[in-house]
């Protein structure tokens, strides 16, 4: 089975090249990488609830629950006409999506080599979806995780994870969630760089975001500890200051939504992903 390469998700970053977050008017402003047509610099309009962007395509979740897709669609990833359904939650992976649906199951669509979306779903009572570069997470109601896919490093064990979590994260060859007392759980590869800690990571915190080869998680009181590759300054260690409300780790950058509406980027910026002075908004994260 060969791995799977240069590819990685975030909930509301693409990886190595592009971003995309959500503007106040619900539509989708992009920047960065626009090679497949996955970051149009005049964004996608229509009345969206959230996004996701994966290797090259983009998705996101319309008001009344199905899902615009954009960018290259090989493997059937992101299909032009979208896809119809009654769907609460959207994430793009390496070469597949996932979307939850209202009843608690899960519609996978695009690349299946390792069994990372089966075309058939995966039934569940689930209220929150991950989608890594080959592998595919998913939180149960009663905070257990389900993984599915490729696992050659650990990284979506068959069996699942058991615990009490809130949110989940998906990165290249590593996964997090965070548990309800706010510590930071991981699993998967965890090299020199460090992204997966098997011991977790202390601290309170609130959401969670995997990059490539990097991990970020936001603090309470809305600063973000960084942990892993620091290449091209992806994760500093001493973490970043601020009053920030959101996260979004992505191939070699990262991002975070300020509580004003601004974004602030960090790491490589060598296709515009990551501008070192940020992204003026307002912006919002996820309305559903």
């Amino acid at each position: 089975m060969s791995a799977p390469h240069e590819h990685l998700v975030a909930l509301l970053a693409y990886d190595a090249l592009r971003t995309v977050w959500f503007p106040w008017q619900r539509e989708v402003a992009c920047w960065g990488y626009n090679g497949a047509g996955q970051a149009p610099p005049d964004g996608v309009e229509c009345d969206f609830v959230a996004i996701s962007g994966g290797h090259r395509h983009s998705l996101a979740l319309r008001r009344k629950g199905s899902v615009a897709c954009w960018g290259s669609n090989g493997d059937g990833r992101a299909p032009p006409d979208g896809v119809e359904g009654d769907f609460v939650a959207i994430a793009a992976g390496g070469r597949h999506s996932l979307a939850l649906q209202r009843d608690g199951s899960i519609a996978c669509w695009g690349h299946n080599e390792y069994g990372e979306a089966p075309p058939d779903g995966v039934d569940g009572d689930f209220v929150a979806i991950a989608a890594g570069v080959a592998h595919s997470l998913a939180l149960q109601r009663d905070g257990s995780i389900a993984c599915w896919g490729h696992n050659l490093r650990g990284e979506a064990p068959p069996d699942g994870v058991v615990g009490d979590f809130v949110a989940i994260a998906a990165g290249y060859f590593h996964s997090l969630a965070l548990r309800r007392d706010g510590r930071v759980a991981c699993w998967g590869l965890n090299d020199d760089d460090g992204q997966a800690p098997p011991d977790g990571v202390e601290g309170d915190f609130v959401a969670i975001a995997a990059g490539d080869f990097h991990s970020l998680a936001l603090r309470r009181d809305g600063r973000i500890a960084c942990w892993g590759s620091n290449g091209d300054g992806r994760a500093p260690p001493d973490g970043v200051d601020g009053d920030f409300v959101a996260i979004a780790a992505g191939y070699w950058h990262s991002l975070a939504l300020r509580r004003d509406g601004n974004i602030a980027c960090w790491g490589r910026n060598d296709d515009g992903q990551a501008p070192p002075n940020g992204v003026a908004g307002p912006f919002m994260t996820e309305e559903l």
